[in-house]
């Protein structure tokens, strides 16, 4: 009796110390949609701004320490397209640009805020909501017509403010599906026109923005969870 108490105790330990420590690799595909001067929408995007979605695709890695805290980062590569034509409201003023399209490579560091502990809590079926911070950097690169002239921008750099907020579903325990939807808010108002080297192109509260959904697949490489009532 006193061995299997012994035993019983060691695991017990062995739990608390390992609880909810797992590593997570994920892929999925998205799409991301522009918002800025050449699509001013305020809730709802038009039919046409909804044509400018451009499909993504992306890769993370999650470390879960505990069940209500993880921690990605997530690379993933999309596109920004937009045309004067698609603007709600009358332009005030000149635009940079007629139409554009723009290449975006991001690499995402964020952490997620697990509403339910959807893994080891019994009572719970294998989901949960979560909402997502973090801070991204973006290299762009920009090409388009302005005032009937072709431009090319060069790759350049720029930092981003990612907040959003998801769904995951664990299918078993080591598969799982994750859906999410948020924003991409940047530093630059360069995403979308001509770039001037000699003028900063920092923005802090008017910077180009773009929206970034993605349902990914994800597979627990280890996981060592220790079940609740």
């Amino acid at each position: 009796m006193k061995r299997i108490s012994n035993s019983l105790l060691l695991v017990l330990l062995f739990c608390i110390s390992l609880k909810a420590q797992q590593w997570t690799y994920g892929a999925g595909l998205g799409g991301a949609l522009y918002h800025g001067n050449y699509a001013n929408w305020n809730l709802v995007p038009n039919t046409k701004e909804l044509a400018n979605i451009k499909p993504s695709i992306n890769l993370q890695v999650m470390y879960q320490r505990k069940s209500y805290v993880d921690f990605r980062v997530q690379m993933a590569y999309s596109g920004l397209s937009g045309n004067i034509e698609n603007r709600i409201s009358p332009t005030v003023g000149g635009l940079a640009a007629t139409n554009f399209s723009t290449s975006i490579f991001q690499l995402d560091g964020l952490v997620d805020y697990n509403f339910l502990d959807y893994q080891s809590n019994r009572k719970i079926v294998n989901w949960t909501p979560y909402v997502y911070v973090g801070l991204s950097g973006v290299l762009a690169k920009v090409s388009g017509v302005n005032n009937g002239a072709d431009f090319n921008s060069s790759v350049f750099p720029v930092l981003a403010f990612p907040y959003g907020l998801g769904i995951k579903y664990q299918v078993n325990p080591k598969v799982g599906l994750q859906f999410e939807a948020g924003s991409r808010k940047t530093f630059s108002s360069a995403l979308d026109s001509p770039r001037d080297t000699n003028v900063s192109n920092y923005k802090l509260f008017d910077g180009d923005q773009y929206l970034f959904t993605s349902i990914s697949v994800t597979y627990t490489i280890q996981s060592i969870f220790c079940p609740t009532d």
